[in-house]
């Protein structure tokens, strides 16, 4: 899982080849101390300014090409003491689940009709399958081909979330890769499935789904004063969140039994996602 423990961030203002200004604001990290981020900013941001001075284009980072710059909240163990998960606050605010070998499986629906809620009605009273009926049948019929694995399914917002209770998997072999795609699985997911090395699970509704707008800042803040707006917006979003679950569970199919590094993660994930309330789903 890659998730540094500390980062820093350096900015320098240049002037382009046809004289107009140009800020740069680079973010690097480390897992070592945060002088040694700050020091690779420092490092890159020089580098970057030369390119900017001699017009070379710049190469961004893309989607899942850098470490999340995320909070770690807290660790999830296993009964022998290993760490098999984190749990990150997101850039938008809310809480996911960051499993290193528990494979989840994110799949989203098309715009028309993916929020929560059933299909429709349509000749002699009969009902058409909605998406989440759709899905859910090519999902089981899939895992009747390998019915030794356990798979839970949840409804979210927009779509559905599996995850393999009773095997782990490494997130960046090529037969994890297959399982995913053949579940349609979000391609930007799994995409950042392999950048990240982990599987992620959103375990707090988004906020604009509970009436909340996004948070003030990011992390890292740059002073006390901005950790603590952040700290305030954060208590008034959980306290919104209380009302709104983030999944459900619509169907479990094979092996029952949990594999030992997969049932923290699980318990968490049910716990945290209001899996078995009666809340609407955000």
């Amino acid at each position: 899982m890659k998730f540094p423990k500390y980062w820093a961030k350096s900015i320098q203002s240049v002037q382009q080849p046809d004289g107009q200004p140009y800020l740069l604001v680079i973010w690097q990290w480390s897992d070592v101390s945060r002088e040694e981020a700050q020091g690779k900013a420092d490092d890159r941001v020089k580098e970057v300014e030369q390119k900017v001075r001699a017009g070379e284009q710049l190469n961004r980072y893309g989607y899942g090409e850098r470490p999340l710059r995320e909070e770690i909240r807290q660790g999830v163990a296993n009964n022998a003491g290993n760490e098999v998960a984190i749990v990150t606050r997101n850039l938008y605010g809310a809480l996911v689940l960051n499993a290193a070998n528990a494979m989840f499986i994110d799949i989203d629906f098309s715009d028309k009709g993916a929020s929560a809620g059933g299909g429709f009605r349509w000749g002699l009273g009969k009902r058409a399958p909605s998406q989440e009926d759709q899905h859910v049948e090519r999902i089981t019929a899939w895992a009747s081909r390998y019915p030794d694995l356990g798979i839970r399914i949840y409804r979210t917002f927009g779509g559905l979330r599996c995850l393999i209770t009773n095997q782990t998997f490494d997130p960046g072999r090529s037969d994890t890769l297959d399982i995913l795609r053949a579940c349609e699985s979000d391609p930007l997911y799994v995409r950042l499935c392999q950048a990240q090395a982990c599987f992620r699970a959103r375990l707090t509704p988004k906020p604009w789904r509970c009436n909340m707008a996004t948070p003030p800042s990011r992390y890292p803040w740059d002073n006390a004063a901005v950790e603590i707006q952040y700290r305030q917006w954060e208590q008034r979003y959980e306290q919104a969140g209380r009302s709104y679950a983030v999944c459900k569970l619509v169907k479990q199919l094979g092996p029952q039994e949990i594999h030992p590094d997969v049932a923290p993660i699980l318990a968490l994930h049910d716990r945290l996602t209001g899996v078995g309330d009666q809340r609407p789903l955000a």
